[in-house]
C-alpha cells in the first residue's frame, strides 16, 4: 500500500460518490468482504491534430499519452481501482467531450496529464499541479492536488514547482480534479528525461502512489479495502 507522509481532513468528500461494491471471485465472500472500486478519470492532454507543445520533433501528445498509459498499468494492479481514460489514441478529444467523460463516470477523481513549456524561457523546468481558478486552498481538489504534487516530485527528484491555479477545463468537472505538468519540453535535459521509459515510469509511480494516498485518506470505505482483491480469511490460510 503506498501512502504519502501528510496531513488531510476531508470533510463532506465529493469522492465518495464514486464507490462501487463489486463481488470478488468467490461468492461466500461478497457478504462479508467485497472489493470496493474507486473510479478514477485519467485525461492524456492533446492528440490528434492537436500536438500540444513541439520542441525538437517531440510531440506533447505523445509523451502525455505514454504516461497515461503507464499510470492505466500501474493502478490497475490495484483491485480497488476501475480506470477511465479520455483517449487511448493519437486522436483529437475536444475539452467538451473530456469533461463529458469524465461527469458521466462521476469518478472519484480526475486527473489530466500534461507537459509544460516556455519559449521565452528555456532554462524552466520542474513538475507542477494545477487546479482551477474557482478550487480553494483546503477543498478536495487542492487536497488531491497538494497530495499528487508531493509524491510525484519524491519519485522524481524534479524541481518541485508547487500548486497552482488558474481559469481551466477542469473546472466544469463535478469530481476532485487537477491537472498535471510533468515537465518542460522547452528544456532540452527535461525534454531527454520526458522521453526516458525509466524518468516515464517514475513519474507514473509517483502519480499512482499519489492517487492512491489521496483516497486513502478521503474515503475511509477504499482505505480499508484491500488493493489485491483477497480477503481477510485467504490471507489467513
Amino acid at each position: 500500500m503506498f501512502w504519502v507522509a501528510v496531513g488531510l481532513v476531508v470533510a463532506g468528500s465529493a469522492a465518495a460518490a464514486a464507490l462501487f461494491i463489486l463481488p470478488s471471485g468467490d461468492a461466500r465472500q461478497t457478504a462479508t468482504s467485497p472489493t470496493v472500486v474507486a473510479t478514477i478519470v485519467i485525461d492524456a492532454g492533446s492528440g490528434g491534430y492537436d500536438p500540444g507543445a513541439v520542441y525538437a520533433g517531440v510531440e506533447e501528445e505523445d509523451v502525455n499519452l505514454t504516461i497515461a498509459e503507464r499510470v492505466k498499468a500501474l493502478a490497475e494492479t490495484d483491485r480497488r481501482l476501475r480506470v477511465v481514460m479520455t483517449r487511448t489514441l493519437d486522436v483529437y478529444t475536444s475539452l467538451d467531450a473530456r469533461v463529458a467523460t469524465a461527469n458521466a463516470a462521476r469518478p472519484a477523481l480526475y486527473l489530466s496529464i500534461q507537459a509544460n513549456a516556455s519559449g521565452q524561457h528555456p532554462e524552466a523546468a520542474g513538475i507542477e499541479t494545477w487546479v482551477a481558478s474557482k478550487v480553494s486552498p483546503g477543498s478536495p481538489s487542492w487536497q488531491f492536488a497538494e497530495i499528487l504534487q508531493s509524491a510525484v516530485i519524491a519519485a522524481t527528484g524534479a524541481r518541485d514547482r508547487g500548486v497552482k491555479s488558474q481559469e481551466l477545463y477542469i473546472g466544469r468537472i463535478t469530481s476532485p480534479a487537477a491537472l498535471l505538468e510533468t515537465g518542460f519540453l522547452s528544456n532540452a535535459a527535461e525534454r531527454d528525461r520526458l522521453q526516458t521509459p525509466l524518468y516515464q515510469e517514475q513519474i507514473a509511480t509517483g502519480i499512482v502512489k499519489g492517487i492512491l494516498a489521496y483516497l486513502e485518506h478521503a474515503i475511509p470505505q477504499f482505505a480499508a479495502g484491500d488493493a489485491s482483491g483477497t480477503t481477510s480469511s485467504q490471507r489467513d490460510r
